[in-house]
Protein backbone atom coordinates (compact mmCIF):
# COMPACT_ATOMS: atom_id res chain seq x y z
CA UNK A 1 0.00 0.00 0.00
CA UNK A 2 2.69 2.50 0.93
CA UNK A 3 4.72 1.71 -2.19
CA UNK A 4 1.88 3.16 -4.27
CA UNK A 5 2.28 6.54 -2.56
CA UNK A 6 6.06 6.47 -2.83
CA UNK A 7 5.91 5.77 -6.58
CA UNK A 8 3.75 8.87 -7.11
CA UNK A 9 6.30 11.01 -5.27
CA UNK A 10 9.09 9.80 -7.54
CA UNK A 11 7.57 11.36 -10.64
CA UNK A 12 9.38 14.45 -11.82
CA UNK A 13 8.07 17.54 -13.59
CA UNK A 14 9.70 18.95 -16.70
CA UNK A 15 12.43 21.48 -15.82
CA UNK A 16 11.99 23.33 -19.14
CA UNK A 17 9.74 23.46 -22.19
CA UNK A 18 11.20 21.36 -24.99
CA UNK A 19 11.59 17.96 -26.62
CA UNK A 20 11.96 15.17 -24.06
CA UNK A 21 14.47 12.49 -24.93
CA UNK A 22 16.36 9.53 -23.58
CA UNK A 23 19.98 9.89 -22.51
CA UNK A 24 20.70 7.50 -25.41
CA UNK A 25 20.11 10.47 -27.71
CA UNK A 26 22.53 12.88 -26.02
CA UNK A 27 25.72 13.52 -27.98
CA UNK A 28 28.09 12.68 -25.13
CA UNK A 29 29.52 9.22 -24.42
CA UNK A 30 29.66 9.74 -20.64
CA UNK A 31 25.95 10.62 -20.59
CA UNK A 32 24.91 7.84 -23.01
CA UNK A 33 26.84 5.26 -20.95
CA UNK A 34 25.19 6.62 -17.79
CA UNK A 35 28.57 7.00 -16.11
CA UNK A 36 27.09 9.87 -14.07
CA UNK A 37 23.73 8.16 -13.48
CA UNK A 38 20.48 7.61 -15.34
CA UNK A 39 18.03 10.37 -16.13
CA UNK A 40 16.58 12.24 -19.07
CA UNK A 41 17.31 15.18 -21.34
CA UNK A 42 15.28 17.96 -22.92
CA UNK A 43 16.13 20.03 -25.99
CA UNK A 44 15.09 23.41 -24.57
CA UNK A 45 12.59 25.75 -26.24
CA UNK A 46 12.56 28.33 -23.44
CA UNK A 47 15.07 30.12 -21.21
CA UNK A 48 13.61 29.28 -17.80
CA UNK A 49 14.79 26.20 -15.87
CA UNK A 50 12.67 25.06 -12.91
CA UNK A 51 13.12 22.42 -10.25
CA UNK A 52 11.80 19.02 -11.35
CA UNK A 53 11.57 17.84 -7.72
CA UNK A 54 10.91 19.00 -4.16
CA UNK A 55 14.15 19.28 -2.23
CA UNK A 56 17.08 21.42 -1.16
CA UNK A 57 19.74 22.99 -3.38
CA UNK A 58 23.08 21.49 -2.31
CA UNK A 59 25.37 22.87 -5.03
CA UNK A 60 25.39 25.64 -7.62
CA UNK A 61 28.48 25.32 -9.79
CA UNK A 62 30.51 28.55 -9.91
CA UNK A 63 30.15 28.43 -13.69
CA UNK A 64 26.34 28.39 -13.12
CA UNK A 65 25.72 25.61 -15.67
CA UNK A 66 24.75 22.93 -13.13
CA UNK A 67 22.75 22.61 -9.92
CA UNK A 68 22.51 19.69 -7.48
CA UNK A 69 19.32 19.12 -5.49
CA UNK A 70 18.80 16.78 -2.53
CA UNK A 71 15.45 15.09 -3.14
CA UNK A 72 12.87 14.89 -0.34
CA UNK A 73 11.29 11.72 -1.74
CA UNK A 74 13.78 9.91 -3.95
CA UNK A 75 17.15 10.13 -5.67
CA UNK A 76 19.20 13.31 -5.44
CA UNK A 77 19.68 14.92 -8.84
CA UNK A 78 22.06 16.98 -10.90
CA UNK A 79 20.65 19.39 -13.47
CA UNK A 80 23.33 19.98 -16.10
CA UNK A 81 22.66 22.54 -18.82
CA UNK A 82 24.40 21.91 -22.13
CA UNK A 83 27.56 20.07 -23.08
CA UNK A 84 30.95 21.73 -22.56
CA UNK A 85 29.14 24.72 -21.04
CA UNK A 86 31.66 24.84 -18.19
CA UNK A 87 33.97 26.52 -20.73
CA UNK A 88 31.60 29.52 -20.87
CA UNK A 89 32.54 30.37 -17.26
CA UNK A 90 29.00 31.43 -16.38
CA UNK A 91 28.38 33.56 -19.47
CA UNK A 92 24.78 33.17 -20.59
CA UNK A 93 23.62 31.77 -17.24
CA UNK A 94 21.72 33.54 -14.46
CA UNK A 95 21.31 31.60 -11.22
CA UNK A 96 18.09 32.31 -9.33
CA UNK A 97 18.73 29.95 -6.41
CA UNK A 98 21.37 29.43 -3.76
CA UNK A 99 22.85 26.59 -1.75
CA UNK A 100 20.61 25.63 1.18
CA UNK A 101 17.45 26.94 -0.46
CA UNK A 102 14.37 24.71 -0.24
CA UNK A 103 12.67 24.31 -3.63
CA UNK A 104 9.39 22.83 -4.79
CA UNK A 105 8.56 21.34 -8.18
CA UNK A 106 8.24 24.23 -10.62
CA UNK A 107 10.32 26.77 -8.65
CA UNK A 108 12.54 28.84 -10.94
CA UNK A 109 16.23 27.87 -10.59
CA UNK A 110 17.97 29.65 -13.46
CA UNK A 111 17.60 31.43 -16.76
CA UNK A 112 19.80 30.59 -19.73
CA UNK A 113 20.49 32.63 -22.86
CA UNK A 114 20.34 29.64 -25.21
CA UNK A 115 20.40 31.91 -28.28
CA UNK A 116 23.64 33.45 -27.04
CA UNK A 117 25.41 30.17 -26.27
CA UNK A 118 24.06 27.70 -28.86
CA UNK A 119 26.83 28.37 -31.40
CA UNK A 120 29.55 28.05 -28.74
CA UNK A 121 28.73 24.61 -27.34
CA UNK A 122 27.99 21.19 -28.89
CA UNK A 123 24.53 20.98 -27.29
CA UNK A 124 22.16 23.00 -25.13
CA UNK A 125 20.32 19.94 -23.79
CA UNK A 126 19.04 20.28 -20.23
CA UNK A 127 20.10 17.00 -18.62
CA UNK A 128 18.69 15.68 -15.34
CA UNK A 129 20.75 12.89 -13.75
CA UNK A 130 19.96 10.81 -10.65
CA UNK A 131 22.86 10.65 -8.22
CA UNK A 132 21.78 7.21 -7.01
CA UNK A 133 21.48 3.83 -8.68
CA UNK A 134 17.98 4.07 -10.17
CA UNK A 135 16.53 3.75 -13.67
CA UNK A 136 14.18 6.15 -15.40
CA UNK A 137 11.21 5.27 -17.55
CA UNK A 138 10.53 8.06 -20.04
CA UNK A 139 6.79 8.44 -20.47
CA UNK A 140 6.70 11.06 -23.25
CA UNK A 141 9.84 10.35 -25.27
CA UNK A 142 10.37 12.57 -28.33
CA UNK A 143 7.36 14.70 -27.40
CA UNK A 144 7.26 18.41 -26.63
CA UNK A 145 6.70 18.90 -22.90
CA UNK A 146 5.79 22.12 -21.13
CA UNK A 147 7.81 23.59 -18.28
CA UNK A 148 6.45 22.07 -15.06
CA UNK A 149 4.51 19.36 -16.90
CA UNK A 150 3.80 16.29 -14.76
CA UNK A 151 4.14 12.62 -15.64
CA UNK A 152 6.98 12.95 -18.14
CA UNK A 153 9.20 10.32 -16.48
CA UNK A 154 9.14 8.05 -13.47
CA UNK A 155 11.79 6.30 -11.44
CA UNK A 156 11.78 2.50 -11.72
Amino acid sequence: MFSIFKKDKLKFVSPVKGKLKSLDNVEDEVIVNRDLGDGFAIEPMDTKIVSPIDGKVTLVFKTLHAIAIENEDGPDILIHVGLDTVSLKGEGFKSLCEVGQTVKKGDLLMEVDFEGIKDRVPSCDVIVLAQENVEFKILKENQIVQCGEKEIVEVK
